[in-house]
């Protein structure tokens, strides 16, 4: 056992200090948030921004807007639409709306322009049209409510949260963005128990280390050791979230949006849960694999099973409790991303999280075992590539030595 922990701590302090970690632990994440920022920075700018259409002319065939009440600055009246079509044809406008004739009764409202029309533009439109219309109301409170008609906030019932209204699409994201950083540590850390294998393996490194060590002391010091690393990496990011989401309850953006301790202690299950088994996957391929070049191709073949949640991502919203989202939740694969979605943007029935946390342990258990079993077999073969048949033999626990006297009988009779 001391010789596991020798190797435990070796693995987490090596890779703890290789910049190539702190780069795809921390670097990665940051990046891939920056990028995600201001792709929705410029998708919120051009939705937003009506300056960039210039001056915006409209038609009141209606006359609802003759008294020109509370007019933006940008707006200029045409006495026909064949006045406004030519006004943009020149460039003089960047869009024009024409109020039909019939306004009052169909509410009907046509935009036109030559370029992408912002959605805060019909806001904009409606507002000068609320404000004009109101021109018959007496009453100040009611017209007060007719321009502000609603304002709503968002009570979700799990959790008893109250969520205001520019909150809601911070609610979306969060969890997303939570479940992106589950994804990256949990793979990051695996990857380089396969690439740790292999290389030992490829430069025969291993071949000295087991004339000290038994292979089963040395496959679980690996495991422990990165999966602490992996650990580290959660929390950190958790901790830095829980920070961000603190000191932003002040903006509307983020204000009501938290991430619950149950929700964070079950991650953590879950991401102990999946680290052992992707990390007893990847040791059993970074061992069997002819070299690291074929182990990463594998692995990166497997890994895809684990990102089909976010293809779902449109199903968590709407049908939380769709058979395909049940489905997820009890393949091992899936069940880690899957789980914190639906319990991030909703209620995950107690029974379904217990069966899939039960699935995650036993498949992690069969998993290490089976790792074991093909890491012990494996692990002196040097040069050699294993077919799935010798792999399935010996996950069933057929004799190694068996084995390896068919594969040289094998070998000689190919030279």
């Amino acid at each position: 056992m001391n010789k596991t922990w020798l190797v435990a701590r070796r693995e987490y302090t090596y890779n703890l200090r290789r910049p190539a970690f702190l780069f795809g632990a921390f670097g990665v994440p940051v990046i891939t948030l920056v990028i995600m920022f201001i792709v929705f920075a410029l998708i919120a700018n051009n939705e937003t921004d009506i300056e960039g259409l210039g001056q915006v002319g409209y038609v009141d065939e209606a006359g609802v807007l003759s008294a020109q009440t509370e007019k933006p600055d940008i707006y200029v009246e045409y006495d026909s639409i064949d006045a406004a079509r030519t006004a943009l044809d020149n460039t003089t406008i960047g869009a024009y709306f024409v109020v039909a004739s019939d306004y009052l009764d169909s509410g009907e409202i046509q935009i036109y322009s030559d370029q992408s029309v912002p959605s805060a533009l019909n806001d904009q439109i409606d507002d000068y049209l609320v404000a004009n219309l109101g021109n018959a109301v007496d009453d100040k409170a009611l017209l007060a409510r007719i321009k502000d008609p609603v304002d709503m906030t968002v009570r979700v019932l799990d959790s008893g949260r109250t969520i205001t209204s520019d909150a809601i699409f911070g609610l979306f994201m969060v969890p997303l963005i939570f479940a992106l950083v589950f994804y990256i540590s949990t793979q990051t850390t695996s990857s380089y128990l396969m690439g740790s294998v292999a290389e030992e393996k490829g430069s025969r490194m291993m071949e000295i280390l087991i004339t000290s060590i038994t292979p089963l002391q040395l496959l679980v010091g690996k495991i422990i050791g990165l999966g602490l690393l992996g650990l580290t990496q959660l929390i950190i990011w958790l901790s830095a979230g829980v920070l961000v989401l603190t000191l932003g309850q002040n903006t509307s953006f983020l204000q009501g949006v938290i991430i619950p301790l149950d929700l964070a202690l079950i991650a953590l299950l879950y991401f102990i849960l999946s680290f052992f088994f992707y990390a007893g996957i990847m040791a059993g391929i970074g061992v069997s694999a002819g070299s690291e070049q074929e182990s990463r191709q594998i692995a990166g073949f497997l890994t895809l099973f684990s990102v089909i949640p976010f293809f779902f991502f449109g199903t968590f919203l709407t049908d939380p409790e769709s058979p395909v989202l049940v489905i997820l939740t009890l393949f091992p694969f899936t069940a880690p991303l899957t789980a914190i979605l639906r319990m991030s943007l909703g209620v995950m029935p107690p029974v379904q999280l217990i069966a899939s946390l039960l699935i995650m342990v036993v498949s992690a258990v069969v998993v290490i075992l089976a790792s074991a079993r093909v890491f012990r077999w494996a692990s002196l073969m040097y040069g050699k590539r294993a077919t799935p048949r010798e792999l399935w033999r010996v996950i069933r626990g057929a004799n190694a030595n068996q084995i390896a006297t068919v594969m040289s009988s094998t070998e000689e009779q190919s030279a």
